[in-house]
């Protein structure tokens, strides 16, 4: 009896350190990258890889949909420019407003839109950054998804 406890106990505590672990962990960033190299590895492309940095330049641009949904900032620069001192030689960005936080129904979006999609599927683009802001004044959620490359 005591056996069977015993195995019993490890059983659940390796499945509760397999379900815990960051392979199993998803987030807003992770779900979209997914579904957008899922749309790249049809089209025969190369998969994009989160990048910290442009990541927060997407984090900054979410925010600043917010103020002035445009690809161009609220102060009138260029959208490059989030990238501060940071360069590409390839830059892209898709924005969106949604009423759900749903990862596949934004990248299916993107991929209805031409333009959203020569981005999602650019073949110079290595890198990507994506952030999704709730505004709670009117309720939606603002998208950021940045492409950058070489």
């Amino acid at each position: 009896m005591r056996t069977m406890q015993r195995i019993m106990f490890a059983l659940v505590m390796f499945a509760a350190l397999i379900v815990a672990s960051p392979v199993f962990a998803s987030d807003i960033r992770t779900d979209v990258q997914y579904y957008v190299n899922v749309e790249r590895a049809k089209a025969g492309l190369q998969p994009l890889v989160l990048d910290e940095m442009i990541g927060h330049c997407a984090d900054v641009r979410a925010k600043e949909a917010q103020m002035s949904f445009a690809h161009q900032r609220p102060d009138g620069r260029d959208v490059k420019s989030v990238l501060e001192n940071g360069t590409c030689g390839w830059f892209g960005e898709n924005l969106a407003v949604s009423g759900v936080k749903d990862a596949q129904r934004i990248v299916r979006a993107w991929m209805g839109s031409p333009t959203h999609r020569a981005n999602i599927l650019g073949r110079h683009y290595v890198r990507m950054g994506v952030e999704c802001k709730y505004n709670k004044e009117d309720g939606h959620y603002y998208w950021a998804l940045l492409f950058a490359g070489e």
